[in-house]
Order: structure tokens, then sequence, then C-alpha cells
């Protein structure tokens, strides 16, 4: 199981890669670096959070492993949440037709 683990880390780290680097603004220098640095520590929390409740699930220590959960999962989901704002995932789409937005 760890050696499968091992290999969807790879692969999705890859995947991550070809899947940011379109999308990467590449206009301001900065918000490049964020972006990348950001996925970089998005992705070694998550796998972090993943090894470590893998191990503790493994020798049974329940609280431990439910404890693992909630804190690497809920980080995770901040630091996904914040890079798909600065990659304009998530915000407020404008629209050119003023017209069509009035009442």
């Amino acid at each position: 199981m760890g050696t499968f683990l091992i290999f969807i880390a790879g692969v999705l780290f890859l995947a991550g890669i070809l899947f940011i680097k379109p999308r990467a603004k590449r206009d301001l220098m900065w918000k490049t670096v964020l972006n990348w640095a950001l996925y970089v520590i998005w992705y070694a929390i998550t796998w972090m959070g993943v090894s470590f409740v893998y191990i503790n699930a493994s020798v049974g220590h329940v609280k431990a492993t439910s404890t693992a959960i909630f804190l690497f999962l809920g980080i995770s989901v901040v630091l996904a949440v914040v890079q798909a704002r600065l990659l304009g995932f998530i915000g407020v789409k404008k629209t050119g037709n003023a017209s069509s937005q009035q009442a």
C-alpha cells in the first residue's frame, strides 16, 4: 500500500504541474512565484497528512488518526482555496456588457 501511495503522489505532483503551468499568470512575477510556492507547500502538507494518517491507522492510534485527518485536511483545504483564488478559479466574473446587468 505504501508503494502505491508513493506512486500516486508522484503522478499527482506531475499532473498538478501540468495543470497549473498554463494558468499561472506570467505578467506579475511575484504572483507566479507565489502560486508555485503555494502549490509546493500545499502538496507537501497534503501528503504529510496522508502519510501521517496511514502510519497511525496501521498501528491503531485512533485518536492521532482522527486528529491528523481534521488538522491536515483543514490546512490543505484552506491552502487549496487560496491557490484557486490566485489562479482565478474562484472569484467574481466581470462581464463586458453593462446593460445586461441592469434590472
